[in-house]
């Protein structure tokens, strides 16, 4: 999370904002949370700072940037207390500090990047402050105005701070005391004396006592903890001053003249609310843990998390022999690698010896869990040891040699040595499917097959050569291969003895990986879409009649039902084996689902969010026939 905020009226009422533009609220000071909504529809608005109206709590403002649109974000307006929101105008403007004047409740402030903006009618309507074009008054990180006198307004940079005193006609540097090239990210003026200004860069903390003339940095902190994220002034004591930083909460008491660490070195503190009718509560916003709450100034801290469910889920395996096993591989998580026995009502650690953001892809084996790296290898997780373990050999000649000719002795040298005897797996696994018999790897290098659960694999031939395998498939009896290679799609219906080449339509810009929904149907993921065959792969169509023609992220088959994650859209449905599609409405509509797959005995589907983690899903029991719209989960 990046952002909290109270409202003015009710300091029971926090809000709290995303690095995805959901926004979530509390009614009980941060102690259980509830999703309300989400700031534009773009999954990639980085919510910067929210604003309550203090004359009417049930409207709140947003300001956002996007992450994946240069320039892009804007500002956001809802009336229903955040459960709802529209444009509000700087729309394309990544707008990264949001400010309201004390002072003039209609008058507000934008930073963004391109400047500084102001509207004097609460957002309606905009007027750009800061001269086009300024060299440096642009990649605006914070703002700030005086309590007093709304012509007075400061803004951070990502390059040092500058100041207007008369509502930005003229602009003036205030760096005088600053080292250089400091990214200002909070500014607070002191509301009982607007001379003595407070500023948090990446090199640290600052004190003005003339409104900016001169900055004198705050030392106690050290220099490790310089990324300060947020700066906050106690409401009932204005000389205590709290400091989020990349290395914990620190607190003064006096003025800045002694700090104190109040948590663990390795937290990274986001954002901040102190309670104004509750003296020593302080709700906390980390990277890692979640929402944390202290009762007594900081000396205590204790996770307040009921209802905020925001994490992103890299990975997700699920057991098909025993469903109930689920393995998830989350980023940003204090347990990065969990797994349940029962179906999700409960989840243990599993580690260590997995780092979560170098794992690719999971699966399920018999006697425990396979990961394919992002670098290459595999790694098993031994329960007796409850730790994982890199394993397997290969031996074989692969598709693409990467020998040189190696320099022999008096100058002469030797051709290329074939790479056929037994080395460490080291390649990038692809995908993976399993027999009883057999497990089978698809890498650049070929088809890999263990029958020794992984510990010795060889490079296996399709047809008469070796070629790079980008998706595999096998059906449970393991005489069925459906292989997706460089050159196109090959099938076995024979254990491998025989292949039979098939293609895509050249509109569907290749295939990245197939399924099978019995012995004819087969899926194709392509480049633009989904590909359905109804007669083992001789004809393609791409699938339509309500399923956007769009990237796709994972396709889960259960049955006569298919359920693809499209890559910004949510998630799809087909009850009727890809006649007919319907999106899935309400919560899951706006999610970002990289991973879903399925329990076919129970018709459970497992969708693993980009944000929100894990959701199961249960499908209605009666299914919708051809002639009647699906039902929704």
């Amino acid at each position: 999370m990046l952002t909290l905020v109270a409202d003015p009226s009710d300091a029971r009422r926090i809000y709290l904002g995303t690095a995805d533009g959901h926004i979530f609220g509390s009614t009980d000071a941060g102690e259980s949370w509830k999703i309300l909504g989400r700031a534009g529809a773009s999954g990639d608005g980085v919510i910067t700072a929210i604003l309550v109206d203090p004359r009417n709590p049930q409207i709140l403002l947003a300001s956002a940037w996007s992450r994946e649109n240069n320039g892009g974000g804007g500002i956001f307006r809802s009336e229903d207390a955040g459960v709802t929101w529209k444009k509000s105008g700087l729309e394309e403007h990544a707008v990264r500090a949001l400010a309201r004047a004390p002072s003039k409740a209609d008058m507000l402030i934008a930073g963004a990047l391109d400047g500084v903006y102001r509207s004097l009618n609460s957002g309606r309507t905009w007027e750009r402050i800061s001269p086009e074009d300024h060299e440096e008054i642009r990649n605006i990180d914070s703002v700030a105005v005086d309590p007093g006198n709304p012509d007075i307004i400061y803004a951070g940079t990502f390059h040092l701070p500058w100041k207007t005193m008369n509502g930005g006609r003229s602009w003036r540097p205030i760096h005088d005391g600053m080292i250089d090239d400091s990214d200002v990210m909070s500014i607070v003026v002191d509301r009982s004396n607007p001379r003595r200004i407070f500023a948090s860069a990446c090199s640290g903390i600052y004190r003005s006592d003339d409104a900016g003339g001169l900055w004198r940095k705050i030392q106690g902190i050290p220099y490790a903890a310089r990324r300060t994220h947020v700066i906050r002034q106690n409401p009932h004591r204005p000389q205590t001053i709290f400091a989020g930083t990349t290395e914990g909460l620190w607190r003064t008491n006096d003025s800045g003249a002694t700090w104190q660490r109040l948590t663990p070195a390795d937290w990274v503190i986001n954002a901040l609310v102190l309670d104004a009718k509750t003296p020593g509560r302080v709700v906390m916003g980390t990277d890692k843990l979640g929402v944390m709450v202290s009762e007594d100034g900081g000396k205590k801290f204790r996770a307040a998390n009921n209802g905020f469910f925001h994490r992103q889920i890299l990975a997700l395996a699920l057991d098909r022999e025993r469903p109930e096993r689920v393995l998830a591989v989350l980023a940003n998580a204090p347990e990065a690698v969990l797994a349940t026995d029962d179906g999700g009502r409960s989840w243990k650690r599993l580690g260590p010896g997995l780092k979560a953001e170098a794992v690719r892809r999971v699966y399920a084996v018999p006697d425990g869990w396979l990961a394919a790296m992002e670098r290459g290898g595999l790694f098993f997780y031994d329960t007796a040891k409850s730790s994982w373990k890199r394993i397997g050999t290969v031996s074989g000649e692969p598709a693409f040699s990467t020998d040189s000719t190696v320099p022999a002795k008096k100058g002469k040298s030797k051709p290329p040595k074939k790479m056929t005897g037994p080395r460490p797996l080291n390649h990038i696994v692809l995908d993976m499917a399993f027999t009883r018999e057999a497990w089978y790897a698809a890498t650049d290098d070929g088809l890999l097959v263990s029958r020794d659960a992984g510990a010795t694999w060889t490079i296996s031939p399709v047809g008469p050569v070796v070629l790079p395998a980008r998706s595999v498939r096998v059906s449970p009896d393991g005489k069925s291969f459906w292989i997706v290679t460089l050159r196109g799609m090959v099938f076995s219906g024979d254990s491998g003895t025989t292949w039979a080449w098939r293609d895509l339509p050249l509109e569907a810009g290749g295939a990245l990986r197939l399924d099978a929904a019995g012995e004819k149907t087969l899926l194709a993921v392509a480049g633009k879409g989904l590909f359905i065959s109804r007669d083992s792969g001789g004809s393609w169509k791409q699938a339509a009649n309500g399923l956007p023609q769009a990237p796709i992220q994972d396709l889960a088959v259960i049955g006569d039902i298919f359920l693809v994650s499209m890559q910004s859209q949510g998630l799809y449905i087909s009850y009727d084996r890809g006649e007919t599609w319907a999106r899935i409405e309400g919560t899951l509509a706006e999610g970002r689902f990289p991973v879903v797959t399925a329990r076919e005995s129970a018709a459970i589907v497992y969708a693993a969010s980009s944000t929100e983690g894990l959701y199961a899903v249960e499908l209605p029991a009666k299914l919708a026939t051809s002639g009647s719209p699906p039902p929704t989960p």
